[in-house]
């Protein structure tokens, strides 16, 4: 050991001291020595000298090993306590460590001193490190924002943070004493979340993401999001849980006060466009009798605006629906391919940039929603249209599988980057191009469409190559209720 450690030697026999001094130097261990045979010396030493290890022989004339680990323990010193002493039983050793004591060496095993005192320093100073990374740690849990809330393997609460307490009001105290895992979630959530929690527990799970209804102490209702993980022994049992928990009762609030401003506007809007489009059809059947082509090719044009329009309001609604969980389905068994020309059909007749190229496959009788796919294929064509602005084709396939049956829609536009296709059916999301501003749309096309799907119990996908185009794949079960009744 290089660096010079002090050492404080509780000995009344300086001969034995000596033997101590002897076997330190014997095992180059580097130190500063100071000796005391009492307890007021041996306090004063603490203070003055720090010593770095203590070593202790068991009875002096008027102090023994044990008042001194008490002296320790009294101030909180985490200082290394070595017992050295001529002989001793089991009961003794086991009982000196329970006070403190990092080691014992016998008198006639002297030379284990210089090892037991390296070992004694090396792990008092791995367990410092440690118990300040643990404060680091706290101090940073108990100054995040979001509460840190730790649960046994059983779901009872171990620990519960500074901000846990400001966010549910109870102290970490008074919920332990709960001892109850659920008892702070909505009483009407009660049910789901422990459906969710349950996996974590049983150690299914290792981590999942959940936003639910929470009760706090004083009975106000608030939603919370939790982050919880697991963490499991060698043997892959679960140990503990630990949950990030944030109060995001503000952020639903400032959602809903959204979602009630798009759903007014998008019904105080769809009554003039109905009548605007009703006026249009009528002018252009006045036109079409008088051949007025030139006017007649302005307000199929208008009629084209008011269509997009239209589909535009539709979305808001739909959107606004699918977030309060009200979409509504009125299902009932189609020709799958029927349905996707009439599509087609009435995409061509709007759009005079792209040829829309149908390749149908064999048909197929499915139970479903007709006008809720109706609404998904009209956003794919309409999308690859919209982002393939240089191109002349979009192709539109239908396959049939031995499962289901597939819709494919291929444009030859901007593409999205691999990065990216994970997010494209996310709601505002929007491709990240440059140019984008040049694309109109407000990003919740396909978040709508992947809702309908995952209602129907299908699959939506997209395969895309930047600058080449994209291919958005949806399939859907002949009969939904069939697989999951």
């Amino acid at each position: 050991m290089n660096t010079k450690i002090k050492i404080l030697h509780l000995e009344d026999l300086p001969e034995d001291a000596e033997l101590v001094e002897y076997e330190l130097r014997k095992g180059n261990i580097n130190f500063e020595k100071r000796i005391v045979d009492n307890k007021k010396d041996y306090e004063s030493a603490l203070g003055d000298f720090n010593p770095d290890i203590i070593l202790s022989d068991h009875s002096l004339p008027s102090f023994d090993s044990f008042q001194a680990l008490a002296i320790l323990n009294e101030k909180k010193l985490h200082i290394p306590f070595i017992l050295i002493t001529a002989t001793m039983s089991e009961e003794f050793a086991v009982d000196i460590m329970k006070r403190g004591a990092s080691d014992y060496v016998l008198k006639d095993r002297l030379q284990r001193l210089p090892s037991a005192v390296t070992n004694s320093i090396a792990k008092r100073r791995l367990e410092d490190e440690q118990q300040a990374a643990h404060e680091r740690l706290r101090l940073h849990i108990e100054n995040t924002p979001l509460g840190f809330i730790e649960w046994d393997n059983q779901g009872f609460v171990k620990s519960w943070s500074k901000r846990a307490e400001e966010i549910f009001g109870w102290t970490g105290k008074e919920f332990i004493e709960i001892q109850n895992g659920f008892g702070e979630v909505y009483k009407e959530d009660l049910s789901w979340v422990s459906k969710i929690l349950e996996p974590l527990i049983s150690g299914e799970v290792e981590r999942n993401k959940v936003q639910h209804q929470n009760t706090t102490k004083d009975g106000r209702m608030i939603w919370c999001e939790w982050f919880n993980s697991v963490l499991k022994d060698k043997e892959g049992k679960v140990k503990t849980i630990m949950s990030l928990v944030q109060d995001i009762t503000e952020q639903k609030q400032m959602e809903w006060q959204k979602d009630n401003f798009l759903s007014i506007v998008s019904h105080e809007l769809k009554t003039p466009l109905t009548t605007i489009k009703a006026y249009g059809q009528i002018a252009e059947s006045m036109l079409e009798e008088k051949e007025d082509i030139e006017i007649l090719d302005m307000v199929k044009r208008m009629s084209s605006q008011v269509n997009k329009l239209t589909i535009l309001v539709q979305d808001l609604l739909d959107f606004t629906r699918t977030q309060k969980g009200k979409l509504l389905y009125n299902e009932d068994f189609y020709d799958f391919n029927e349905l996707i020309k009439e599509v087609i059909d009435d995409m061509q007749k709007i759009n005079f940039t792209h040829t829309i190229q149908y390749n149908a496959g064999k048909t197929a009788t499915i139970f479903g929603d007709r006008n809720k796919l109706n609404q998904v294929a009209n956003n794919l064509i309409s999308n690859a249209v919209k982002y393939s602005p240089k191109a002349a084709n979009i192709v539109v396939t239908t396959e049939l599988q031995s499962d289901g049956i597939k819709l494919s829609v291929q444009d030859f536009g901007i593409g999205i980057s691999v990065q990216n296709q994970a997010y494209v059916f996310e709601q505002f999301y929007r491709v990240n191009k440059d140019n984008q501003s040049t694309f109109p749309g407000m990003g919740i096309g396909l978040y709508i469409s992947a809702e309908i799907v995952a209602k129907q119990y299908g699959k939506i996908w997209v395969e895309s190559i930047i600058d080449k185009g994209s291919t958005f794949h949806v399939w859907l079960p002949f009969d939904h209720r069939v697989k999951n009744a």
